[in-house]
């Protein structure tokens, strides 16, 4: 019997021509396409968009700001002759992934608690300047490899007046006191982050929105699949001979899917408000809109996939191809200022990129209105057009 049973479901998948094609040429093609997400987080493939300014323009500093854009991980934007709050506006606005202001002298000893080259970060992309940290501590040593000797001796200058005889002597006796010479140097990087505009850090602003997307996707496609369902169990046929046809089985799977994928999400944010300290009452309508907008762009997406497929088996090959990829490269797995710049670009297409800024533009930025009525725009424009692919994909395959 249980040979029997696996030469039935062995032949009906032989005989499915489409979900034996997405059975074993989906995973090598996902493969690839993780492989190229993740291998570009890091290496050569990852370029951080930084502001670089520099306020001193000296000879030395210049020499800094030509190593770093020399930098294969990095790629400058803005002008380098910009004031601090200009690389601080960039960083907000995420238009630079981080800042560096060069604000003072690399040589001698730099006041107390005033690094002469300043890293502005997002607690919402700490990781990058974390990494732009690393790539300017690189460039100092690779172009201004003296730097260390000089500030040493200027610190030893400030604590023995010169190197008179008399001050030999005296640099001696401190010497001799090791347990007390203060070897530590001032530091030449400093590191500072920007704040959100709510109560929550920088991850959970985020991951709010990120992890929402995903959900919602998983959660409409299997919504959506009862269309093959009722299609292949002779509902579809009975709803033809009515007044309405296809039309009002998808137009109310589609209301459904939206308002499902909206009580989903303010369940995620609720959690992140009560929890974590996310301002979501103080930015209600804001995130309403771009919650209704989100799930009716998903909704539609999920219907009109789903009514591509003739088979059960090809939908949820294809659906689970569909949410990992978009949940990818959209952003809802790793950050995009990780990725490789083409597939940041690549992220522009897919829900997850639109919905994650709108988030972080009313969470994170605290964007005006106007600035956020683009992505409602983008998001509500491909969820209708999606809805009507669906309408006559339904239609079509009914009929057929």
């Amino acid at each position: 019997m249980t040979l029997a049973i696996f030469r039935i479901m062995l032949l009906n998948l032989l005989r499915d021509r489409g979900a034996l094609a997405m059975a074993f040429l989906l995973p090598p093609a996902i493969f690839v396409i993780f492989a190229a997400i993740f291998s570009g987080t890091s290496g050569d493939a990852l370029e951080l968009r930084v502001h670089l300014a520099d306020t001193v323009q000296s000879e030395r500093t210049l020499q800094l700001t030509q190593t770093l854009r020399e930098q294969s991980g990095l790629r400058i934007v803005g002008s380098a002759d910009a004031p601090e709050a200009s690389v601080r506006e960039a960083v907000r606005d995420a238009t630079a992934d981080a800042g560096i202001v060069i604000r003072g002298s690399l040589q001698g000893r730099p006041h107390a608690g005033q690094p002469p080259i300043l890293i502005i970060g997002d607690q919402g992309r700490a990781m990058a300047a974390a990494m732009v940290m690393g790539q300017v501590q690189n460039a100092l040593e690779s172009a201004l490899p003296e730097l260390g000797v000089e500030r040493a001796l200027g610190r030893v200058q400030e604590l023995t007046g010169g190197f008179t005889p008399e001050q030999q002597q005296r640099i001696g006796r401190m010497l001799a006191q090791e347990a007390d010479f203060p070897t530590e140097q001032p530091r030449l990087v400093g590191m500072q982050e920007l704040g959100a505009e709510g109560g929550a850090d920088g991850a959970v602003n985020y991951y709010a929105g990120a992890v929402a997307v995903l959900f919602l996707l998983f959660s409409a496609m299997q919504g959506a699949a009862t269309l093959i369902e009722e299609r292949q169990s002779g509902v579809v046929d009975r709803l033809l001979l009515g007044p309405g046809g296809t039309r009002v089985v998808v137009s109310g799977k589609f209301v459904f899917l939206s308002v499902q994928g909206t009580l989903q999400v303010t369940l995620i944010f609720v959690v992140a408000w009560l929890a974590y300290g996310l301002d979501l009452p103080g930015n209600l309508l804001p995130w309403l809109l771009t919650t209704v907008v989100t799930a009716m762009a998903v909704a539609g997406l999920a219907l009109a996939l789903c009514a591509a497929c003739s088979t059960r088996q090809q939908a949820q090959s294809l659906s689970t191809f569909f949410v990992l990829i978009l949940s990818a490269v959209g952003g809802s797995m790793v950050p995009r200022f990780m990725m490789p710049p083409w597939l940041q670009e690549l992220g522009w297409l897919t829900p997850n990129a639109w919905a994650i800024e709108a988030y972080q533009g009313i969470f994170w930025r605290g964007e005006p209105l106007d600035v956020l009525a683009l992505r409602w725009a983008v998001l509500l424009a491909s969820g209708l057009v999606a809805f009507g692919i669906a309408l006559v994909l339904s239609a079509r395959l009914a009929r057929a």
